[in-house]
């Protein structure tokens, strides 16, 4: 018992310290054409996108380049306000290595508190990527509407300026 506190507190402390060393983006209008999606341009730098999902508009895309295979976290986080209101969504990697209808990590949607704020886990995928390639992540709502946070990359390298901050934050007191 003992030792799955301990290892429950290690991830969970892992996990706020990546948090805060995320770079924070905004992506309020979405990527929700397939044929245009969102480029993160470099998938080990720690980022933490934020978008909305709905009816209208209910699934968003992201797109990212490996030279090789390489250790990439991607997670999502719903607020726990829009996961109270219903909003239901969920991410699929697809690329090089992975099924052709994708990856979908287990969904255990754990709390998490970060500066203050409320969320849910809902997945986590943290092994290495299979290969060099090109890869896809697909945010998808199952229900209601609200805001997401695509985490991915794990090396602390950017923080957002003060008026990216400002439109997450209103991202977040909007939903």
């Amino acid at each position: 018992m003992i030792a799955l506190f301990l290892a429950s507190l290690a991830l969970a402390t892992t996990l706020l310290t990546l948090m805060r060393l995320h770079l924070g983006i905004a992506n309020e209008d979405g990527s929700h054409d397939p044929a245009a999606p969102f480029v993160i341009g470099d998938p080990t730098l720690a980022q933490a996108i934020y978008g909305r999902l709905s009816a209208a508009a209910p699934s968003a895309y992201y797109t990212f380049s490996v030279p090789e295979a390489t250790g990439i976290r991607a997670m999502l986080l719903i607020p726990e306000k829009d996961h109270q209101s219903g909003f239901r969504a969920h991410i699929t990697l697809f690329g090089p290595g992975f099924p052709a209808t994708g990856l979908s990590p287990a969904i255990h949607p754990a709390p998490l508190t970060i500066a203050g704020r409320n969320y849910r886990l809902i997945q986590s995928y943290v092994p290495p990527l299979p290969e060099a390639g090109a890869y896809r992540i697909e945010v998808r709502c199952d229900a209601g509407s609200g805001v997401y946070c695509l985490c991915v990359g794990t090396r602390e390298g950017g923080h957002a300026d003060a008026a990216m901050r400002a439109r997450i934050e209103r991202m977040l007191e909007e939903a």
